[in-house]
């Protein structure tokens, strides 16, 4: 019997030593509450299926990456082409002084083409004059001869 009362002494010290308590309870509760927290953020975290769904028809492709060597050499000589249309529009201001000179200068012409105009009128006029004027002598003249 003493054989058995110390086996039972036995176990129950081993019962004691591994039975967990109150605090060791508590503790675990608080460490599941922590994995749930946990848990929980990264399912909210986590993308879903048709995230990665989204996420695949905007991603790249083998073809499309293999399309970059050649869209920047396009961006490149787009570049070089929009540095000479710059250039050109620089250009502009100084060509519109230009017209405007030419403008100028033609309207300029113009009026010394009309003034001329009206000094050749008035030429022809008196020419036309004089013209009658020596008809009228000469018809004159041979009358009183």
């Amino acid at each position: 019997m003493e054989q058995l009362l110390q086996r039972i002494f036995d176990e129950l010290a081993f019962l004691r030593a591994n039975m967990a308590t109150k605090a060791d309870v508590a503790a675990l509760k608080d460490d599941i509450r922590a994995l749930e927290s946990r848990v929980s953020h990264i399912e909210q975290t986590m993308a879903t299926k048709d995230d990665i769904a989204s996420i695949e028809q905007r991603m790249a492709t083998k073809d499309d990456v293999a399309l970059v060597p050649a869209i920047r050499e396009m961006v490149g000589q787009l570049m070089e082409r929009m540095t000479v249309v710059e250039l050109h529009v620089q250009e502009i201001p100084m060509m519109k002084q230009q017209i405007e000179q030419l403008s100028q200068q033609m309207q300029e012409g113009f009026e010394k083409l009309d003034h001329q105009e009206t000094v050749l009128q008035a030429l022809s006029l008196r020419s036309i004059q004089q013209a009658n004027d020596i008809h009228y002598l000469k018809t004159n003249a041979i009358s009183t001869k």
